[in-house]
């Protein structure tokens, strides 16, 4: 299981707060990207989560 990110207290049920500071902006934009990318099949059509 992963680990709560640093800035959850930031984020909604909409998104990410508009007055989260930059670094928890990113954070959510980084850990959105991966799960993105864990939902879709590897090469050998293999679905990875994390």
């Amino acid at each position: 299981m992963l680990a709560s990110p640093k800035g959850y207290e930031y984020w909604t049920d909409n998104g990410i707060s508009d007055d989260a500071p930059e670094w928890a902006k990113k954070e959510y934009e980084d850990y959105q990207n991966m799960i993105e990318q864990s939902i879709k099949p590897n090469e050998d059509k293999e679905i990875v989560n994390f």
